[in-house]
Parts: C-alpha cells; structure tokens; sequence
C-alpha cells in the first residue's frame, strides 16, 4: 500500500506537503486567447476581467511607460549620437524604476512580511550565510544581478532610441493608423512570450545551462529580485526580444512597452506568492504557479501562460498530483534509455 504523504498545517491553515510546500488546489491558469481561442465569452471575462490581461499589471505598465514617455525620457533630437549625457538620464530612470517597483513587493512579501507565508508555494524564506550566493545572501545576490541587468536592458533601449532619432527604424504613426498602433500594443506581450519559451529552451541546452542558466536556477525558493537575478549573457538574450522593432514598424511606446514588461515583469512572477492578500476579505490573484515550478523542477514550464508552447510541446505540468505521476514516470523512463546507451 503506498505510503500517505506526510501533510503539516501552517499557521495561516493551510495543508503544506514534506517538504513545506502550499499548493492552491488550481491547476496553471493558461490564457484563452491562444489556448482556448473559440471560447468567446472566457475570452472577453479574461480581457475585460480583474485580474485578467489587461487590469491590474498592464495598466500598471501603461501608466508607467506614459509618465516615463513625457517627463523622464531625453528629447529625440538629443539621440542622434551616442552620448553619456541622454544615456545616463535612461538608466537612471530605468535603475529608480527597477529599485521602486521590485523594491515594493519584496517589502511587502519579504521585507516586511505583510501577509507572513500565505499563499506563499514554499514554506521557506530566501537564504542568508549561504556560500552559493554571492555576499552569501539570496536577496543581495539577486540584487547585483539585477542591477547588471537594468544596465543591459538600458543599453538596448538606447540603441533603439539612436535609431528613432535617426531614422532607420521602421516607425508606426499613432495618427495615422490608430487601429494597428492599438493592436500591436496587445500583441507584444504574446511576441514577448514567445520569444521567452524559445530562448528559454536554448539556454537549458547543457553547455549553457551549464555556463551561464544556472545562476538563475541558483534560486529554487524564488524572490522579486530573482527574477532577473541572471548571467550577463543571459540578460543578452532574454532582452533580445527588443529587437524586434528593428524589423517591425513600430512607436516607441511599443518598445518602450515591451522593454518595460520584459525588466519589471519578473518580479512579479518571481514573488513566490499565489496571491496577494490585503486583508480578511480583499486580496488580488497572482497565479504564478506555473514559474514556480519550472525553478522547482527545471525541465518544465519554459514559457509562460499566453502562449501555450509547453501545452503544445509536452512541458506543462499543472501543478496536478497526475502531472507530478507523469513527469516522474517521464524522468525515470528517461534515465534508464540513457543508462542503457552507456552499457
């Protein structure tokens, strides 16, 4: 008879397995559009929805990108050559924001500790005297990478902005085409995630996983800074999704958009927490879940849940007990095809 796992309830009531994980009892929330695309009315709650796809974290962004755009971004006429001048002004104002936004919702998970470990996945907080961390400290550790990160996220955004300014970059009129210029705002996070999961799969192949994504998976017990807690090369190709406006005619609130998400985004899938809660009564879905496992098991969940590339391609795990059964037989079968190759 198999043996029951061990379950412990914490302080907050809730059921924690072995090794002092919560799960909410909902499988990995994947996005309509993609997944379910003939499914109007999800797809119209999912849009209009709080939260949904565009309240809280896009509008969020949006305003954000706005007050950015007009107060704290150098006039164009300046970006016609490289200068430490303008340059510095964007990654000053791109450090403030990363230290402002990620600085908040560690405070309030971590720092602070606001709502103590409910909804939080692993029952744990981040490491301290732990000599795999630089300074031996998760939290500082994850800090300095992100900051090597915002610089590198700046120097992309400055390349994209020389080239506005001088003309070369295929450019999108608001005024004249608003319809597209609407569109392609929405698009960009399903451009962004699918160029997540595919640079994602690239950097677990082993010599880079090896070299450079295991700083990264350093962080099983996830934080707000983990999020872009990476190897220098691995911010290089994760910003790369900037790139794609040298290509496509757009604004550069489009880049900016996609620059935005792409550096404050991950600390919010990075949080560690299902929700979060306000008080008795008033809390606010995060439904991270999906990340959470991929830092806990490595070899699942590569995208994210907009664009359903692991659904597609075998990857998810829903967080279910029947997809724990299925990766686990999955792993075993594997191990033993490559023990029979060596013999």
């Amino acid at each position: 008879m198999a043996k029951k796992p061990k379950i412990t309830i914490d302080e907050h009531g809730q059921e924690r397995n072995r090794r002092g994980e919560w799960w909410s009892g909902r499988p990995v929330f994947l996005e309509p559009v993609l997944d379910d695309p003939l499914n109007f009315p999800k797809i119209f709650k999912w849009l209009t929805g709080f939260p949904g796809f565009f309240f809280p974290w896009f509008a969020i962004y949006m305003v954000l990108i706005g007050v950015c755009y007009v107060w704290f971004t150098p006039e164009l006429s300046r970006m016609e050559t490289f200068q430490l001048g303008w340059m510095g002004e964007i990654f000053l104002r791109n450090l403030v924001l990363i230290w402002v936004w990620t600085g908040i919702i560690h405070l309030w998970f971590c720092g602070f500790k606001m709502q103590g470990r409910l909804k939080k996945y692993n029952a744990n907080w981040q490491a301290k005297n732990n000599a795999t961390f630089l300074f031996s400290d998760q939290v500082w550790d994850n800090i300095f990478w992100a900051q090597v990160g915002t610089l590198i996220w700046t120097g992309y955004e400055c390349f994209l902005w020389w080239g506005y300014a001088n003309g070369w970059m295929p450019y999108l009129d608001p005024a004249e085409h608003p319809i597209l210029f609407c569109l392609l705002m929405m698009a960009i996070p399903f451009w962004r995630n699918f160029h997540f999961y595919w640079i994602h799969r690239l950097i677990h192949w082993k010599p880079l996983y090896d070299w450079v994504h295991f700083l990264h998976h350093k962080n099983v017990n996830v934080g707000p800074w983990s999020g872009l807690a990476m190897h220098p090369v691995e911010h290089l190709i994760y910003f790369s999704c900037m790139l794609i406006h040298v290509i496509v005619p757009s604004h550069p609130l489009h880049m900016m958009f996609n620059g935005f998400q792409t550096a404050l985004g991950p600390a919010v899938s990075h949080s560690g927490f299902d929700e979060i809660v306000f008080g008795d009564e008033l809390a606010l879905r995060n439904d991270r879940y999906m990340h959470y496992l991929h830092h806990r098991y490595h070899n699942v969940n590569f995208g994210e849940s907009n664009v359903p590339l692991d659904k597609w391609f075998g990857s998810l795990h829903d967080g279910t007990p029947e997809s724990d059964e299925h990766f686990r037989k999955l792993h075993t079968e594997r191990a033993k095809a490559m023990r029979g190759r060596q013999e």
